[in-house]
């Protein structure tokens, strides 16, 4: 048995009530006065404490208020923070302290969500030893879990957890001992909002913006097809509410991410629908990404607002403070129309009319020629293709090419990434992780190089349009004009390390696997 090991489930016929009979006949013990806990366990939508081992609680018990940070596995908390309200809903927001360190980090930009309620019953014993001091405390609880502030309380079970009293390890392992060979009972130690969840039919990280699919490379491609695009609409819906009351940022930013798999999986997964079909709704998912994007610009804007003002001299950072404010107030107009067309019919006839496509069995007389081979076939040559021009595209870069040329070459790596994700699984992971990841690091070269010209045309375009709607001090306009001129050098050194992403990403054993996973059959598959 571990030392740490301090947590003890109770069965189904077991009672907190029958634990406590058990321990006070046997050791010296005095109850104190039962207490009601309540909880409410936040997270973000993510999941992102619970993935680096943090649980975040908001406990309210006997007339106090605390907000409480602990590890999954342990019930001593980092920190506890007094509350006067409901706790902050970004890290940024936080005091200063450890608790705000431990989790800025994994939030970064997502905001806290309320996960589980847990209503809490619990019985403190203290045990003593001959000369009437504390050597151990006994906290048996039985616990009720439901959905945040609505919906009926499930049973969780009980439990009892031991809390040490530093420098009388003797006397936890007598009781260890106890309640493990008395009273059978086993030592776990489950995360409270796991059990919370599960009563509640649910579990942690259930879900993640990120692709995991498990595919048999035999299945139809249609089939398959299908399936893929379910998950992203899964994934667009779920993200829906959280755009709509722009809880934060990453709401829509995965929303916009399943649309362009979407529209990438319809265009690069070549003949497994009928053509009609990708046509019509590769138009009409173009027009979410249309109706999205300015306002995902003024977001990506403020996010790194606070990078922008520090890459200035530090007696120039406060004049930006009226471009803030400028995108800001236009964040809350894009975000205002942006909720009326994703709230219009037209919206949601899309998403039903697409969902009924999807959820109707295959038809071999109106799919495509390639919806009945195996995908894995279907797969290798559509990722080999894209591979092809993605290399021939590459080589051919020298420094007197233009822009052009690159984001052209952007759009064909997106493609080659997305198909890399989709199938990932059909080949072994030891061979395919590296070439993501070489993927990776070249696509982040090529963003770089676009967006942070995006980025100084659309500040110029700020500028002009702050004029045109007020005053606007020159030492903003002048701030502003530097930003511009960091932008466009920070541009010029991503395109200076383009030749050594690219030379990676086209090494000699990245060629090789290439050839060998999807180079097979060089057949191309239907377009």
């Amino acid at each position: 048995m571990a030392a740490h090991t301090l947590r003890y489930p109770l069965g189904e016929r077991d009672s907190i009530e029958a634990v406590q009979t058990a321990l006070i006949s046997k050791f010296r013990c005095a109850a104190e006065p039962e207490v009601l806990r309540r909880a409410i366990l936040y997270d973000s939508f993510d999941w992102r404490l619970h993935g680096a081992g943090l649980q975040l609680d908001e406990v309210k018990e006997e007339g106090l208020h605390n907000l409480v940070l602990r590890a999954l596995d342990s019930a001593a908390p980092f920190e506890t923070v007094r509350l006067g309200s409901g706790p902050p809903r970004f890290a940024w927001e936080f005091p200063p302290g450890l608790m705000r360190e431990r989790i800025a980090p994994p939030l970064a930009m997502r905001s806290l969500l309320p996960q589980v309620e847990v209503r809490t019953r619990v019985c403190l014993l203290k045990l003593f030893d001959r000369e009437e001091k504390t050597v151990l405390r006994i906290a048996l609880e039985e616990s009720q879990a439901r959905h945040p502030g609505r919906g009926e309380y499930q049973p969780m079970g009980g439990q009892v957890q031991l809390l040490p009293v530093r420098g009388y390890g003797k006397y936890l392992t007598r009781v260890e001992r106890f309640l493990e060979q008395k009273l059978e009972l086993v030592p776990r130690q489950e995360p409270i909002i796991d059990l919370a969840l599960r009563a509640l039919g649910r579990q942690p990280r259930d879900y993640s913006s990120k692709l995991d699919f498990r595919l048999d490379g035999k299945q139809p491609a249609g089939e398959v097809a299908r399936r893929i695009q379910l998950q992203l609409l899964e994934t667009l819906e779920l993200n829906l509410p959280g755009t709509r009351a722009d809880l934060d940022s990453e709401f829509l930013h995965d929303l916009r991410v399943a649309v362009r798999r979407t529209r990438s999986a319809l265009t690069q997964v070549k003949g497994v629908f009928p053509g009609s079909v990708v046509e019509e709704f590769k138009s009409r998912f173009a027009w979410v990404g249309q109706i999205t994007s300015p306002t995902r610009d003024m977001d990506v804007y403020l996010l790194g607002f606070d990078a922008y003002r520090e890459s200035l001299p530090q007696e120039y950072q406060p004049y930006l403070e009226p471009l803030k404010q400028f995108l800001q107030a236009h964040q809350q107009q894009e975000q205002q129309a942006m909720v009326r067309k994703i709230n219009s019919p037209h919206f949601h006839t899309l998403l039903k009319e697409w969902r009924a496509f999807l959820e109707t069995p295959p038809d071999p007389e109106s799919d495509g020629e390639a919806a009945a081979r195996p995908i894995r076939k279907v797969a290798a040559r559509r990722i080999y293709k894209i591979y092809r021009r993605v290399l021939e595209e590459g080589l051919a870069i020298d420094a007197y090419s233009p822009p052009e040329a690159l984001h052209e070459l952007r759009k064909n790596c997106k493609k080659l990434r997305y198909l890399l994700e989709f199938f990932q699984s059909l080949y072994p992971p030891l061979e395919v992780r590296p070439l993501i990841k070489a993927l990776k690091s070249l696509l982040d070269n090529l963003g770089d190089f676009q967006d942070l010209e995006v980025q100084a045309e659309k500040l110029r375009q700020f500028a002009h349009q702050m004029v045109q709607e007020g005053e606007v001090p020159a030492d903003t306009l002048l701030a502003m004009g530097m930003l511009v001129d960091n932008l466009l050098k920070r541009q010029r050194q991503a395109r200076e390390t383009f030749d050594s992403r690219f030379a990676h990403f086209s090494r000699p054993e990245h060629v090789q696997t290439y050839e060998s996973l999807f180079g097979k059959g060089k057949k191309e598959s239907p377009e």
